[in-house]
């Protein structure tokens, strides 16, 4: 939550609104590009079950060229309840 997707917008949702689920066996590649966006966001699963158990953070770190907008931390440990 919280990504700004571009273009890829319809590959985030539930099972037969935005896409179709992914059958057992099989694999789901969703590439997508981000822009302008630091921090660290949230994913989730959008199906039954595997909303409760399929989830975890994706950290954007500024550009090797940029800041923080504050100082550096020493140590970044994502925790998720």
């Amino acid at each position: 939550h919280g990504v700004r997707q571009l273009n890829s917008a319809w590959a985030d949702g539930p099972a037969y609104v935005t896409q179709c689920p992914i059958q057992k066996g099989q694999t789901y590649v969703y590439n997508f590009s981000i822009s302008g966006q630091r921090g660290t966001l949230f994913y989730h699963a959008h199906d039954s079950w595997m909303r409760a158990s399929v989830y975890g953070a994706i950290i954007i770190l500024p550009r090797p060229s940029f800041t923080y907008p504050f100082p550096k931390p020493f140590k970044e440990v994502p925790i998720i309840f």
